[in-house]
This record gives C-alpha cells, sequence and structure tokens, in this order.
C-alpha cells in the first residue's frame, strides 16, 4: 500500500536541506496532500508526464502516469509517482491545454477516504497567453474571497507549475496554478461528509448559508451554477447541527474574472456575463437586509484583499474591485437592492 506520510514530510522539508523522497519510500499515513503543499511558499511544482496524451485523454482511460516534484530553486524537495488525468468537458475540446485531476497515488489504497483526500484538481491556464493566466489568477483570487465569507469553502493553493515531458525539449507548459481542497477534506474540515444525490434541492439546505452564497455568485456575478442539477454545487451534510450547505466552485465563467469563452445562460435575461442575475429563493425583505449587512460589513476586508493580491496586475485588481463596487453601491441603495436582486428571487434552477 503505497499512501503518504505527509505531514512528517512536510516537517522535515521545513528544517533540512532539501531532499528527494521517492513515493515508494514513504510510509502509510492518513493526512492529505494538500495539507503538505499549503507548508511551501512558493509553491513551484515540476510535473513530467506525457502531455500529448493528457491533452488528448479519453473517458474510457483518462488516467496516466507522472512524476511530481516540488521543487526549491535546482532542487527536488518532494517527488512522488502519481496519476494524472484531464477534467472539465468543455475546456478540453476548446483549450490548447486542459485543466487536470491528480491522483497522489500509484495503486488505491484500502483505505477509500485517504484516496478520495488525495485525489486533488489543479487549475492551469487554458493557452500560454498572458491573459489567460490572468484569467486563472483572477479565480484564484474569487477563491479567496469566498475564504472571507465563510469557512463553508473550498481551499486553495496558488503554485507555478511546470508541465514537461522527459527527452521532449519542446513539449513544456509553464504558468500561474492552483490547487482546489477536495471535497472529501473539505467535508471533513467542517465536520460533515459528501453528498451525491441525482437531483439536489433548494429546500433542504440551511438558509443562511445558502443565501450568503447566492448573494455572493451574484457579487461576482456568476450565473453558471445550479443546485438541482448539481452544477458546479457541492452539497455536504453536516453533522453538528445536522444541516445541508452547498459550496461553490469553478467561477471562470463569472463577471469577475471575465474570460473571453464565458456565455451568459441562456436562461436568464442578461446580454454578457458582466451583467448580474440574482438566482436565491425568495426571503422576507428584513431576512435579505440581514444578508446584505453581513456583505456590507466584509466590504473593506474584501476590497483590501484584492488592492493586496500582488499576482495580479495592478489594472485587473482596480477593475475587479470597480465590478464589486457596484454589487456594494446597490446593497447600500434599498431601492436598488430591491429592484435588482430581491424582486429577481426564485428565477434560479
Amino acid at each position: 500500500m503505497k499512501t503518504i506520510h505527509l505531514y512528517l514530510l512536510a516537517f522535515l522539508a521545513s528544517i533540512t536541506a532539501p531532499f528527494v523522497v521517492s513515493s515508494q519510500s514513504l510510509q502509510t499515513g492518513d493526512k492529505s496532500i494538500f495539507g503538505v503543499l499549503q507548508q511551501y511558499n512558493p509553491l513551484v511544482v515540476n510535473i513530467e508526464t506525457n502531455l500529448k496524451e493528457l491533452k488528448k485523454g479519453t473517458e474510457a482511460e483518462p488516467w496516466q502516469p507522472a512524476v511530481f516534484k516540488v521543487m526549491m530553486g535546482d532542487s527536488v524537495a518532494l517527488q512522488l509517482d502519481v496519476q494524472i488525468a484531464p477534467r472539465g468537458k468543455m475546456r478540453r475540446k476548446t483549450c490548447d491545454f486542459p485543466p487536470v485531476k491528480i491522483r497522489f497515488y500509484e495503486q488505491k489504497p484500502e483505505n477509500d477516504s485517504i484516496a478520495d483526500i488525495n485525489e486533488i484538481k489543479l487549475v492551469t491556464s487554458c493557452y500560454s497567453l498572458p491573459k489567460n493566466e490572468e484569467w486563472v489568477q483572477r479565480e484564484y483570487l474569487v477563491y479567496e474571497l469566498y475564504n472571507l465569507i465563510t469557512e463553508q469553502s473550498f481551499r486553495v493553493k496558488s503554485a507555478a507549475v511546470r508541465f514537461e515531458e522527459p527527452g521532449k525539449r519542446n513539449r513544456t507548459m509553464e504558468s500561474f496554478s492552483f490547487f482546489i481542497e477536495s471535497e472529501e477534506e473539505l467535508a471533513a474540515r467542517l465536520g460533515g461528509r459528501p453528498m451525491k444525490p441525482r437531483v439536489g434541492s433548494t429546500r433542504v439546505l440551511d438558509s443562511v448559508s445558502y443565501d450568503r452564497m447566492c448573494v455572493f455568485e451574484y457579487m461576482i456575478g456568476n450565473t453558471d451554477w445550479s443546485v438541482r442539477a448539481r452544477h458546479n454545487i457541492k452539497l455536504i451534510f453536516l453533522n453538528s447541527p445536522k444541516t445541508i450547505i452547498a459550496v461553490p466552485y469553478d467561477f471562470d465563467y463569472s463577471g469577475a474574472v471575465g474570460t473571453d469563452y464565458a456565455a451568459p445562460n441562456g436562461d436568464y435575461p442578461i446580454q454578457t456575463v458582466q451583467e448580474r442575475y440574482y438566482l436565491g429563493l425568495c426571503r422576507t425583505e428584513a431576512h435579505y437586509q440581514q444578508i446584505f449587512d453581513f456583505y456590507l460589513s466584509k466590504e473593506k476586508a474584501l476590497t483590501d484583499h484584492c488592492e493586496r493580491a500582488a499576482y495580479l496586475p495592478e489594472n485587473a485588481r482596480k477593475q475587479m474591485n470597480r465590478y464589486f463596487g457596484q454589487f456594494f453601491d446597490a446593497l447600500k441603495d434599498p431601492s436598488r437592492s430591491k429592484r435588482e436582486i430581491i424582486r429577481n428571487c426564485n428565477k434560479g434552477r
């Protein structure tokens, strides 16, 4: 059984000179790879695999072997044999390089929960162009902003990632990227478990948590989600208190990110993804006001975080804050918030 005693490795890496560790030599453990990757600042990763096969990827046989290396300068701090696969049907068709998921084991461990926790997503640039890298940086910032809103959110870890194919000098891809916490680790952190119903229902969700999420999706200008269809939403059952929450992910179709491949949802009366459209449930105005007041209390923290996001170009930070400023202006104007948010309730899917 080839799982990972990861926290020990991270501790050793922090107090000793860089070293190489092979996955064959690792001991059985119950900690997550995401926890280990968080220890490295900055996180620099080289992934060696067959890039042609990775881009081609098939539904029948998506996984292929790869070597995962955490770099410290020219030295290798951590080396693991992993499995890698492309993900995202639409972006696999349209991108030069697809987003990927990585299994941090060669053979599935007997403990399924460890296996699930150590399979995580990696978001990379769709094309090797500065604008595409900026879109990844913007989406990473959106994840960080939702982390400031609630702990019921996916954590992310930024990285400089280089994909290369050994022996193929021209087959490389390098960009700003980020890892996303696995669904299983998120659920464990919150004291719950993932739920995978065929059809989701908004009526069974914790109302405060759900409404805060809906307002966040409105803030970033995102309509590319659905609880009922379980599209870009994970449902988590919490043990204490016993309730169900919805956790959003994949924000690249939002107005805040503004990718050129993002198209507005045809079910709603908007012409571009920059236009906001509220998809939450109808509540009392007093309930809405509590949610609005909560967001207004977070305005400075959110806008300050945008301004400090040094990984983003300055003009992108300013543009995003102007976009969010429109949202906060609407919350401060009762007639406008009623017209643009409250009256559109119950329009989501």
